[in-house]
C-alpha cells in the first residue's frame, strides 16, 4: 500500500477513536483508570439504627447496603432510561455505569444515600437528571430462627435475610410463624455481642408492649422453645426435612428422631451422622453410619437417645467432626440456655 494511503488510513482511525472519546461526559471513568474507589456520601444524621438498618431525620428505616446485596438502578438523563442490576462485591464496592464509570465504596450506605450521590455526580454531565435506586435481594444482612417454628417451602427454622428493620415478632411471622406447640412467654434474642435476651412475645400482640419485641440484627439467634415438653427433647439439624426440636414421652433412637424430623433429604448422607452428646461446653461427638444398620443390621448405629441430644446430618459423607462442631456451635449456645431455662420453670 502506498504510503499516501496508509497516512490517510491512520488519520481517519485517529479521528474516530477522538470522536468515541468526545462523545463521553468529561471527567468519566477516572476512577477508573486511577484504580481507586471513590466513597459514597453516606452522611445524613442517623437517629437510630444498628448493623442492620439506618434510621435518620424526617426518613423511614433503610437498610444497610452490604456484601452481596443486589440493587437495582434507574437513571434518566433526559433522553435515554438506562436500567441496571449491581450486585455489592465482596470488598464493599459497586460499579456504576451510565457514562460515569466508576467504582463506588458503598457499604453501610442506604438507597436514599447512594441515590443522592449519583444524582450529584450527573449533575455534572446533564441538566435534571432522574435517578432511582431500590435493593432487588437482601444478602448481607441475616439472622438466624431456631425451635418450634412452623417450616415449608422457603420458611421455618434457619439462616435468614434482614431487609432492613425487623422486630422479633415481624422476623419470625415472615420466616415461618408459630406452631400450636410454641412458648411465646419465653422466646429467646442472642445477640452476636453476646447479649442474651429473653422476650415475652405474648406481652407484644396482646398489650402491645414494644419493649418485648426489639429489633433483630445483623448475625442474631431467635429461639422460639416448645410450650409443652416432654421427658426427652432432641435436636435435629442439617439434612433432614424438618430440622428444629423433636419432643417425645418416650426415649427415641436415632432413626425414630430422624422419622419424626420428616426422615432425610435426597442429599443427605447415611454415613454422615452426627450425634453431639453430653456438657455442651466440652460435648461428646459420635459418628454413625445407617448404611450399617440398613445393610447390615448393625444395631450400634441406631443408638437410644438422651434427653438434650443433638443429630446433625451431613450433606457429604467427607464430613468431620471439626466441621460439624464449627457449623453447630452458634446453636449450642443456644440450646445450653433454653436447657437451663426449662429446667427454672421445672423448678418453678
Amino acid at each position: 500500500m502506498p504510503s499516501t494511503a496508509l497516512s490517510i488510513l491512520f488519520l481517519l482511525k485517529g479521528c474516530l477513536a477522538l470522536s468515541l472519546v468526545s462523545a463521553l461526559p468529561q471527567g468519566a471513568g477516572q476512577a477508573v483508570r486511577q484504580g481507586g474507589s471513590a466513597l459514597a456520601d453516606c452522611s445524613l444524621n442517623q437517629v437510630e439504627g444498628n448493623r442492620a438498618y439506618k434510621e435518620s431525620e424526617g426518613r423511614l428505616p433503610e437498610h444497610r447496603i452490604g456484601r452481596n446485596d443486589v440493587l437495582g438502578v434507574t437513571v434518566w438523563n433526559g433522553a435515554d432510561l438506562q436500567e441496571s442490576k449491581i450486585k455489592v462485591a465482596e470488598d464493599g464496592t459497586i460499579f456504576v455505569p451510565f457514562g460515569l464509570n466508576e467504582n463506588l465504596l458503598v457499604e453501610g450506605c442506604t438507597s436514599s444515600e447512594l441515590k443522592r450521590g449519583i444524582l450529584e455526580s450527573l449533575t455534572r454531565y446533564y441538566r435534571s437528571p432522574q435517578v432511582q435506586v431500590v435493593i432487588d435481594s437482601y444478602q448481607s444482612k441475616r439472622a438466624y430462627l431456631l425451635g418450634t417454628v412452623r417450616w415449608g417451602t422457603g420458611r421455618g427454622p434457619g439462616l435468614w435475610p434482614l431487609a432492613g428493620k425487623k422486630r422479633i415478632l415481624e422476623f419470625i411471622t415472615e420466616n415461618g410463624g408459630f406452631t400450636e406447640n410454641s412458648n411465646l412467654t419465653a422466646v429467646q434474642l442472642n445477640r452476636a455481642s453476646g447479649e442474651v435476651l429473653r422476650l415475652n412475645l405474648s406481652d407484644v400482640i396482646f398489650r402491645g408492649d414494644l419493649d418485648q419485641n426489639p429489633v433483630v440484627d445483623d448475625g442474631d439467634i431467635v429461639w422460639v422453645p416448645p410450650k409443652e415438653v416432654g421427658s426427652n427433647t432432641y435436636y435435629l439439624f442439617g439434612e433432614v426435612r424438618n430440622p428444629g426440636v423433636v419432643i417425645s414421652e418416650t426415649p427415641l433412637t436415632v432413626v425414630d428422631a430422624i422419622s419424626k424430623a420428616g426422615s432425610l433429604t435426597r442429599d443427605a448422607a447415611q454415613k454422615g451422622i452426627f450425634l453431639v452428646r453430653g456438657d455442651l461446653n466440652e460435648p461428646h461427638v459420635v459418628q454413625l453410619n445407617l448404611k450399617k444398620l440398613f445393610r447390615h443390621a448393625d444395631l450400634s448405629q441406631n443408638a437410644v437417645l438422651e434427653d438434650h441430644d443433638i443429630l446433625f446430618v451431613a450433606k457429604s459423607p467427607g464430613t468431620k467432626m471439626r466441621d460439624v462442631m464449627a457449623i453447630i456451635s452458634p446453636i449450642i449456645g443456644v440450646i445450653r440456655d433454653a436447657v437451663f431455662l426449662r429446667e427454672v420453670t421445672r423448678d418453678n
